[in-house]
């Protein structure tokens, strides 16, 4: 039996969302590799970096598509 991982196919969901939603994931993405890295709350650089390769695909797309600005 597989588990189902929200968020396994980030990137492959990233074309079908509005602007707003990508803005929405780049907060929650930037939060959580903060989170990740910070000393003192189980740093774990593993799911820094992955969240970190979230972020650039969620600005990736929001540069494809001109809307980069807050």
């Amino acid at each position: 039996m597989s588990r189902w991982k929200p968020y396994d196919n980030w990137s492959a969901e990233l074309t079908g969302l509005t602007v707003e939603q990508l803005r929405e994931r780049r907060d929650f993405a930037g939060r959580r590799a903060q989170q990740a890295a910070a000393r003192g709350t189980g740093r774990n650089p593993k799911a820094a970096r992955d969240w970190r390769t979230k972020l650039r695909a969620v600005e990736d797309e929001l540069r494809r598509r001109g809307a980069e600005e807050s």
